[in-house]
């Protein structure tokens, strides 16, 4: 038997904030990369329902499988000082919110030329989102990082072939050195990668 959720939640969070974010990424020179929104998978996270309100209207969220929230740009929203609610089945405040800046079309094949604009378009947009004075001070990812769906994909680095895991990161360094990079499948998800630092 399934039984229901022994709570459910809601938290609802200012439409403003995801617009100004949104507004960067639109404004700005980043034809290759985007901004997302989402709910991490654990416990008590999973989304049960998400909508848009303002005092008079109500808008379906677009969610994804993986939690991806797909918010709309749009000024009449901010305006209207509209509420991003979602429900999740557990405490929703645990929960919390990420952004991850991505690449819009993830490719089987990336030149080296490829790799080090997106790199820096990256960068700069994350940069972006630092805000004033910070983004002068936001340190640049320490490479790029390819996610996939399954493991067992294969990668050709300038004719040199390695079997992958679901992750596959290439340093500043790395990336520096290479002319032709190939997926035998595109990867589900091309991020900026950082190093931990102690």
């Amino acid at each position: 038997m399934l039984s229901a959720p022994a709570f459910a939640t809601t938290v609802s969070l200012e439409y403003s904030g995801f617009h100004d974010r949104l507004k960067l990424v639109k404004k700005g020179d980043f034809p290759r990369t985007e901004l997302t929104f989402s709910v991490p998978m654990k416990e008590g996270c999973k989304i049960v329902k998400g909508e848009i309100t303002t005092e008079s209207k109500r808008f379906p969220l677009t969610i994804t499988d993986d939690q991806r929230l797909f918010v709309p740009f749009d000024d009449d929203l901010k305006l209207a000082r509209a509420l991003v609610n979602i429900e999740t089945d557990g405490d929703a405040s645990t929960c919390g919110l990420s952004l991850q800046v991505r690449e819009r079309v993830p490719q089987k094949q990336y030149s080296g030329d490829m790799l080090a604009a997106l790199k820096s378009e990256m960068d700069s947009l994350q940069a972006s989102l630092q805000g004033f004075p910070m983004k002068y001070f936001a340190r640049p990812s320490n490479g790029i990082r390819f996610e996939f769906a399954q493991e067992g994909r294969l990668a050709t680095v300038d004719g040199s072939e390695k079997r992958l895991s679901k992750a596959f990161i290439l340093t500043s360094e790395e990336l520096d050195g290479i002319s032709q990079l190939s997926f035998s499948d595109a990867p589900q998800i091309v991020s900026p990668w950082y190093a931990q630092t102690k």
